[in-house]
């Protein structure tokens, strides 16, 4: 029991340390950021959620625009970061913190259901550390900073696992892939629909090939609604407040994408991953390795570790021009924008399939820990030349950023321009211009706008020559308020999609809060009592399972 004990002891400190060691690689500095993609706006979100109780929508960000991007993005799973914040006080050393502990929590969980999948400790543990550091998910991190995107990555092991297990096993664990799929859906919405499109494939193959009876075929679907139903009331603090912000007024969605034009062809994904090229959104060298390898044991893989093989080599596929990507441009698969998006399921049957093979090739149990030592090592040497790479090309990179103490004020408030025009109110887009100067409509005239932007407010100061209305560069959203002089504006003060306001001839001060609406506060309500009671639930069972088993005994 004791050797037990220390083992899982030992194993534990190794993820620790191996996932801390991936993470300094990349993040040695914690005053300094090169990256490219969403770093400015990610940052900006921790600031702005850092007075999320106070106003579900921060005036210091996104260039003092009012920009409602809490409505309709998913945060919680990304407020650690904005806690270790308010206790720092540094965005960047948030950012990287928060980093650090994704990559421990990435280990740990793809270890612990890796572990549930393989039995086996040690091919789980080559499992966690692959799956950590490959390539897909370490360009979404440091290359993108598509921190949603990466969160994702961790979260969607355990939707799938429990999907499987309900789908194929007929378990009833319908709570654990509710909880499961809401941390999904808290982290990013396009990873949750690709991962719904897999559980999809997973019920059509298990209805094919298993030929499901009518009975089999009920409960399934009993099952898999129950799970819908958990979920949604999971969930209902993000998508009910989006549906009443969508409802008020048309919001511009995410721009699309030729999907087509951003396939890889087969040869350019094949060169990128050889060269683990971070620049390029392909498996990496260690992702062709699990290609390759498996060829070389295939006659000794059973059904399901040839399944995972296949299903690797056709995600991959997809994922590039060999796809049919332009029949598919006009139906809502677009809303993925990225084919490459699909490398996070590739990047899970990859993993896999590549441990399991290792762990078939050396399994002699006197050289076996030297062997998978020698992995690991394998993949921190890979990852340290990736990163001398890529500090050399990011220098010439296309949109690449520094965000340190001296240009931080910038990204994250004055040059967050790019970011504004998604979840925007539709009908201001024509104001665009007159948004980013901070310019003040008064009777038909804009004026330089003078204001004085706080966390959870923002004061105009406007001279009229007459009793007027004035329209402020800041968008209008359901809940947004305003004071003119001290009195508050009981009528609209929505007009094409910003604050617009009755004034009086003279000096005026006007000042714009958002308050979380009535339906918000009822959403969040409902979730918290649902994970409160949904743990309760579990814990009960397992006490009684517990009882039960030592009753037995």
């Amino acid at each position: 029991m004791e050797n037990k004990r220390n083992k899982k002891i030992l194993v534990i400190l190794l993820l620790l340390v191996i996932s801390s060691c991936y993470s300094l690689v990349f993040f040695r500095n914690f005053e300094t950021i090169y990256s490219t993609g969403d770093l400015s706006f990610h940052l900006s979100r921790i600031k702005g959620l850092s007075s999320i109780f106070s106003s579900p929508i921060n005036y210091t960000t996104f260039n003092n625009s009012g920009y409602g991007v809490n409505f309709f993005y998913p945060y919680v799973t990304f407020f650690p970061a904005v806690i270790i914040f308010w206790i720092t006080q540094n965005l960047i050393l948030s950012y990287v913190l928060y980093v650090w502990l994704l990559n421990v929590v990435t280990i740990f969980v793809s270890f612990y259901y890796s572990k549930k999948i393989l039995n086996k400790v040690n091919t789980a543990f080559l499992f966690s550390c692959i799956y950590t550091f490959s390539a897909y998910r370490t360009v979404d991190i440091y290359h993108r900073s598509a921190i949603a995107e990466a969160i994702a990555i961790t979260a969607i092991l355990p939707v799938l696992y429990y999907a499987y297990q309900i789908i194929f096993y007929k378990k009833n664990q319908q709570k654990e892939l509710a909880i499961s799929m809401s941390f999904l859906i808290y982290s990013h919405v396009l990873s949750t629909l690709i991962c719904c499109s897999i559980i999809f494939v997973f019920i059509i193959i298990h209805i094919v090939i298993d030929q499901l009876s009518v009975n089999d075929l009920f409960n399934l679907v009993k099952r898999m609604i129950k799970s819908i139903l958990i979920t949604l009331v999971l969930t209902m603090y993000l998508w009910l407040p989006m549906i009443e912000q969508m409802v008020y007024q048309k919001i511009n969605r995410p721009s699309e994408t030729n999907l087509h034009t951003r396939s890889l062809s087969i040869s350019d994904s094949f060169i990128g991953a050889l060269n683990n090229d971070l620049t390029t959104y392909t498996i990496g060298f260690v992702g062709i390795i699990a290609l390759v390898l498996p060829l070389t044991t295939l006659k000794y893989l059973n059904k399901k570790e040839r399944i995972i093989y296949y299903s690797s080599i056709l995600t991959w596929l997809i994922t590039t021009s060999f796809f049919p990507w332009s029949l598919l441009q006009n139906t809502p698969i677009n809303l993925i924008q990225f084919p490459w998006r699909l490398l996070v399921i590739q990047t899970i049957f990859g993993s896999l399939i590549l441990a399991i093979v290792f762990a078939k090739k050396f399994n002699d149990k006197k050289n076996r820990a030297s062997y998978f030592l020698g992995a690991i090592i394998l993949l921190l040497i890979l990852s340290i030349a990736t990163k001398s790479n890529y500090s050399q090309k990011i220098l010439s990179f296309p949109g690449h950023i520094l965000v340190d103490e001296e240009t931080i004020e910038s990204y994250t408030t004055v040059g967050m321009d790019y970011f504004l025009y998604d979840y925007a109110p539709k009908d201001s887009l024509p104001l665009n211009e007159h948004i980013s100067k901070h310019e003040v409509k008064i009777g038909e005239t804009w004026e330089e706008g003078h204001y004085k932007a706080k966390s959870s407010s923002i004061i105009f100061d406007v001279f009229s020559n007459d009793n007027q209305k004035v329209t402020l560069p800041i968008y209008s959203y359901l809940g947004t308020e305003a004071t003119v002089n001290g009195k508050l504006i009981d009528s609209s003060i929505n007009a094409n999609g910003l604050v617009t306001v009755p004034v009086v001839f003279g000096e005026n001060r006007i000042v714009i809060t958002t308050k979380n609406t009535l339906l918000s506060v009822i959403a969040a309500f409902f979730s918290i009592s649902g994970y409160i009671l949904v743990i309760i639930k579990y814990k009960n069972n397992r006490l009684r399972t517990d009882i039960l088993y030592s009753g037995r005994k």
